[in-house]
């Protein structure tokens, strides 16, 4: 925060060489030592429970003159111990807390208190604490206290009341205290985790017995402990700070609750007592050896079914006043994400059992269940036997050995698939709610078809800044239906919830750093239909994902007509929420719609076609680069020379395609507007001018502005990134290979009077 400060730690340690040691060490394991921490950092060799931290006379007077401020940290954290026992480290180091601040000159005291001192926080505030709420500056009911934390077992939640009421008491004198109330912390942003922490052995140990007790919940608070530390941090340096004490909460949890087996970790329920023998069972070697009395203590609360994160519950007025900078937690989804990766990555320094997750039909058929009983549908509905088909297929394909799917991916794909599920189920919920949505009317839908990397995106998003279009949204695919039905909220609000869980997905999937310089993805941006279509479990998109050939040819057997009813089912919903009361016509964009012209204007008979053509040996070579990023985020590397083959074949078939349904139905021509990459590029203007002259639409002076602001954007973002780079001959390919398996498509341009300069650069 401040790089002239100093920081002084008192250590238990042998000597000041000692104590520096052990504090890099803690440092290290936590991965976030830097060196140039070290001349910033006095480490002094004490103790807290002694007389003045056990420091000779002129030792302490020296710190005491040096001293600014005092943050007591120091405790022992061990919760289910007596108070008897614990009150010498926890209670009667504030002896020497309060010295040092009074002497030499008045100090300002920072102390770290627990949340944990609400017997409503700590039993989630399940059963008689369902209705209870921790108000802004409030203290503990002593009586409730006694009832929750007997002192013979839970003496931790006593040992910071005690201290909190010293230091009370010298605020009346004047001195300058700030009590934090912290969050349950066990985790650090980077997915670093307390291998000690009794909710953190609760989850070890559902891992270890494979089965977990019935209630078991992930919504609690799992502060980040970094991000717990940078708001103390700001806040004491804050010289304007009102308040004394600081309550801790997380921002409300973004998107649906979360189980484990979203994220395809699959443990049978079993009754409390059952989870308990079969712990027992282990005995030594079970993480929760040792912790029965305070689990039993605490069972029925926290596996009622009705604990609750506290982010609803506690007031943090005071937290987000007098913190300087807003607080970034992160969310319930990506800590969980992160604590999974570095559980991976560190499995020799993990003492339990590591959480493998898979990919099983019958348990994503559970799920399936369980979100139509949720959202209180028929089952049938939600999912008709032709998505449960596709997702039969998928999982198969994923799982065959030969797709060369790392294992650590499986908790992706699980929950990608499972959050496909609850949005079907939601959609469906959502058309029961308000029956008028199979009314809604879809009129001369504009279908943008160019193959990929032909300059489709940038036609796609330049045409949404004209209000008279409707796009679909990256954040909108994450989560169709907004929470509770909230219609009144315009669907592209900044305000709309599912913007932040849209971004927490894309952050954590690693997406945007790999497709730095490719492809730009922004959550408040269009984004393919694609989305759609995978909901149904029938999308070309898995096959970019994945090497999967035969879902591959799967797919090409189908009649995908019962998807593509389904995409403009979908689109219902996504019009009745657009309740702006002007009607607007829909741009969508999907490269793959190639491959299914014949299903899609069967949905869609009015619909319109914008195609946008380029070299095919120019944009192979950054569709094979692009395809080769993707498949290394969750595969394993093959030859590039494969590659090239696949893609080769796979793409001439989706021109082939086209030039097929082109060729058979001359009737829609009039609806079919060609245009070329490099005009698009070279000039994107004229080209949208060209588009909306070709099919009767007005363009306004308001969508022109905001057309060449965005692309002024652009401009900029494209002069600070690297450019994306590629060669068809990195993937084994000649540009004579390339010409003869797409002639089909060459010799269609020029059969039909499509002008050659399409395809010249």
């Amino acid at each position: 925060r401040k790089s002239n400060l100093i920081v002084t730690c008192i250590v238990r340690a042998d000597h000041s060489q000692h104590a520096f040691s052990r504090i890099q060490a803690a440092f290290e394991e936590a991965e976030i030592w830097e060196d140039e921490l070290a001349p910033r950092i006095r480490a002094v060799a004490g103790d807290i429970h002694l007389p003045r931290f056990g420091l000779e006379p002129p030792q302490f007077a020296d710190l005491c003159r040096g001293v600014d401020a005092i943050y007591h940290l120091a405790a022992s954290l061990s919760v289910a111990t007596p108070y008897v026992v614990l009150r010498r480290t926890n209670v009667f180091s504030i002896r020497g807390v309060l010295e040092l601040c009074l002497t030499t000159r008045l100090k300002h005291v920072f102390f770290a208190s627990t949340m944990g001192v609400f017997p409503e926080y700590f039993c989630g505030f399940a059963n008689e604490y369902s209705g209870s709420r921790i108000t802004h500056q409030m203290q503990p009911d002593i009586e409730s206290m006694k009832r929750a934390f007997p002192l013979g077992l839970l003496g931790y939640p006593w040992t910071k009341v005690v201290v909190e009421q010293a230091l009370l008491h010298a605020v009346r004198a004047n001195v300058p205290v700030g009590l934090f109330r912290l969050p349950h912390t066990n985790v650090a942003s980077t997915g670093f985790g307390n291998a000690d922490d009794v909710a953190v052995r609760t989850v070890a140990a559902v891992v270890d017995a494979g089965q977990m007790p019935e209630g078991f919940t992930l919504q609690w608070s799992q502060a980040a402990v970094d991000v717990v530390a940078d708001t103390m941090a700001d806040i004491s340096l804050n010289p304007d700070r009102r308040f004394t004490i600081y309550h801790y909460s997380e921002d409300p949890p973004l998107g649906p609750e979360m189980e484990l087996a979203d994220f395809g970790l699959y443990y049978k329920t079993v009754s409390y007592d059952a989870f308990k023998r079969a712990c027992l069972a282990r005995g030594e070697r079970s993480p929760l050896h040792g912790f029965w009395n305070l689990i039993d203590h605490g069972a029925p609360y926290w596996f009622s079914g009705d604990a609750t994160a506290p982010s609803h519950r506690v007031c943090s007025r005071a937290l987000q006043a007098d913190c300087v900078d807003p607080i970034p937690w992160p969310s319930a989804y990506t800590m969980l994400r992160r604590s999974l990766d570095w559980l991976r990555a560190h499995r020799e320094r993990w003492p339990y059992r590591i959480p493998e997750s898979r990919l099983d039909y019958d348990h994503l058929v559970r799920r399936a269940e369980s979100f139509a009983h949720e959202y209180d549908i028929p089952f049938d509905v939600a999912f008709p036997a032709w998505k449960l088909e596709g997702l039969k297929h998928l999982v198969q394909a994923v799982n065959a050995p030969e797709a060369g799917v790392r294992t650590e991916r499986h908790d992706y794909i699980a929950f990608d698939l499972t959050r496909r599920l609850r949005n079907n189920a939601s959609l469906e919920a959502e058309r029961r709610r308000c029956p008028e949505i199979a009314d809604q009317d879809i009129s001369q839908p504009v279908f943008i078809v160019g193959i990929n990397r032909t300059g489709t995106t940038l036609l796609h998003r330049l045409m949404s800044r004209d209000p008279r279009f409707w796009t679909l949204r990256g954040y909108e695919y994450v989560e169709p239906v907004p929470a509770g039905g909230n219609y009144a909220m315009p669907t592209d609000s900044a305000e709309d919830p599912r913007r932040a869980f849209a971004e927490e997905l894309l952050n954590a999937s690693g997406i945007v750093d790999m497709f730095q310089g490719v492809h730009h993805f922004d959550v408040n941006e269009p984004e393919e239909d694609l989305g759609l279509l995978r909901m149904g479990f029938a999308a070309w998109g898995a096959t970019v994902w994945f090497d999967i050939p035969d879902f591959a040819r799967w797919l090409a057997r189908r009649d995908m007509s019962e998807t593509y009813a389904f995409h403009r089912r979908a689109l219902q919903n996504y019009t009745h929420q657009r309740q702006s009361g002007e009607a607007g016509q829909w741009v969508l964009k999907a490269p793959f719609h190639l491959f299914e012209l014949e299903a899609l204007i069967k949905a869609y008979p009015d619909a319109l076609f914008i195609q946008t053509h380029r070299e095919p040996s120019q944009f192979l070579g950054s569709w094979c680069s692009l395809v080769d990023r993707v498949r290394n985020l969750s595969c394993q590397p093959r030859p590039s020379e494969d590659l090239g083959e696949e893609q080769l074949e796979f793409m001439s078939r989706m021109l082939d395609s086209m030039v097929e349904f082109r060729t058979s139905h001359p009737e829609l021509e009039d609806r079919w507007l060609d245009i070329s990459f490099y005009d698009l590029v070279q000039a994107p203007m004229d080209m949208v001018a060209h588009v909306y002259d070709r099919f009767g639409w007005p363009l306004e002076e308001e969508a022109v502005a905001a057309m060449n602001a965005w692309l002024d954007v652009q401009a900029e973002q494209r002069r600070s990134e690297k450019r994306h780079k590629y060669d068809i001959a990195d993937f084994g390919l000649t540009r004579e290979k390339v010409d003869a398996a797409f002639s089909d498509y060459r010799d269609f341009l020029t059969s039909s009077g499509i002008r050659s300069s399409m395809l010249l650069g």
